[in-house]
């Protein structure tokens, strides 16, 4: 018996056709509306062609008008839709080529918004459905989550949409707004320099109160990565984990060194920060700290390009993390809060440390963004309080006698000295050595601003 061959009808020239498969009984609906050159395939449901004639009628007739409304011609169910993206996350996680985020972001597909919204069609997300599913959402965790977490869930939600536009099954009028109830994530406590030098010599001492050799490392690299984060502004952590000799160039300017670091992995990807001339100490006692580079300089060290870790310990190995270590030596010290403010202190104070120093010195916040990889948006929300103050006799070490938080704010981190002598006290007394403070030289000053300024350009 010769086998079945599929059959068609034309009912619309290049628009409108049926086709019934070899396979099956039942005839199916093919069609193109307007200038698309995609055909969509719908079942009619029936063996009989007079009735599938008229029912891919009355589909083309529905799609087209639904066309010239700017709406989507077909709807599919949003769990589809978010299965493919969420495996694009994975993908481009496995490989390394994706952003950190992406994690996040597959992890709140699985998690959240497939188990709500996935019997959906993508087409047919209301903002009442969109106000229901926060509801549900604080229900199953118990909480409200914060505004750090809803934006993960909210751009991820973005990314479902985005590709449903893509591919012609949502249209962009039909894109729901998202929306974040959750509080801002709380300010963590704060250091002044004069405590972060407290806190060096603490270190110094605390290295010697134990007689294993595994913490003696870990406390030794503790209190140059310390500094290291609060001279620098990278994210501990997420920047530094896979941060190498080969990533850091020095650069000879005529009154100054600078440093570029090439940051291989972060919340954004990669990125490059410039460092000041007084860092190169805490980098050769790093280098001192890694046995197989004793017999080289450490400008030798930068120019050979070795692919080996920065932050490993003398023996060779890589702490896990050092988040452990300095909650330990924070309390070991007695500074585990912030004395002024009461909060807790955390390896990202030293971040925030970092960032209102440089805007004491005068920094602008589109320099700042730039240098620590995010956004002047996110600058101005933190640091926008501190702006008023910029004024020449701050950066020169006169502090207000006006009464504010602002002013005990700026009298906290700058504690009556030049701000720009930070870099060279945190630097001094966690290697020993003390450099000249070039930056008090006018001209150089002018050049770090100018590499600053360049970088920022070419981020635009």
């Amino acid at each position: 018996m010769s086998a079945k061959s599929d059959q068609s009808v034309i009912l619309r020239d290049k628009q409108l056709r049926l086709v019934r498969r070899s396979r099956s009984a039942l005839w199916q609906v093919h069609y193109k509306i307007g200038s698309a050159k995609k055909w969509y395939r719908k079942s009619s449901g029936t063996a009989d062609l007079s009735d599938a004639k008229q029912l891919a009628e009355d589909l083309f007739h529905e799609a087209r008008v639904l066309e010239k409304r700017g709406l989507s011609v077909v709807s599919k169910k949003f769990k589809a839709i978010a299965e493919v993206v969420c495996a694009n996350f994975k993908a481009d996680v496995k490989a390394g080529t994706g952003k950190k985020s992406y994690a996040d972001y597959y992890r709140a597909i699985d998690t959240y918004l497939i188990p709500f919204f996935g019997k959906h069609n993508i087409d047919n997300i209301t903002p009442a459905l969109m106000s229901e599913f926060h509801r549900w959402r604080t229900e199953l965790v118990g909480y409200e989550l914060k505004a750090s977490t809803q934006n993960n869930h909210n751009a991820a939600l973005n990314a479902i949409f985005d590709y449903a536009i893509e591919k012609g099954e949502l249209h962009e009028s039909q894109r729901p707004s998202t929306k974040n109830t959750g509080a801002m994530g709380e300010a963590r406590g704060i250091f002044s320099t004069d405590e972060l030098i407290e806190l060096q010599q603490f270190i110094q001492k605390w290295m010697k109160a134990t007689d294993k050799s595994k913490s003696q490392m870990m406390r030794e690299l503790l209190g140059l990565y310390i500094t290291f984060v609060a001279c620098t502004g990278v994210r501990p952590g997420t920047e530094t984990k896979e941060l190498k000799w080969k990533h850091i160039e020095f650069i000879q300017k005529p009154s100054m060194r600078v440093i570029h670091i090439t940051l291989p992995q972060g919340k954004r990807g990669t990125r490059t920060l410039i460092a000041r001339n007084e860092l190169w100490p805490l980098l050769d006692k790093l280098r001192e700290l890694q046995p197989e580079f004793k017999d080289l300089t450490l400008e030798e060290l930068i120019t050979k390009k070795t692919d080996a870790h920065i932050f490993r310990l003398a023996d060779g190995t890589m702490p896990y993390n050092l988040i452990h270590t300095f909650a330990d030596c924070l309390i070991a010290a007695g500074m585990s809060k912030g004395d002024k403010d009461g909060k807790d202190r955390s390896l990202y104070s030293l971040r925030h440390y970092y960032a209102t120093q440089r805007i004491l010195e005068g920094v602008s916040f589109g320099q700042l963004a730039n240098q620590m990889g995010t956004s002047v948006l996110m600058i101005e929300r933190h640091y926008s309080h501190l702006k008023p103050l910029m004024i020449a006799e701050q950066l020169a070490g006169e502090i207000p006698n006006a009464k504010t938080s602002e002013s005990e704010e700026i009298r906290r981190y700058m504690q009556a000295s030049p701000v720009r002598s930070d870099v060279l006290s945190l630097v001094g007394v966690t290697t020993g050595v003390y450099l000249p403070l070039a930056e008090a030289n006018t001209k150089a000053t002018q050049e770090l601003k100018n590499e600053l300024n360049q970088a920022l350009s070419k981020a635009a």
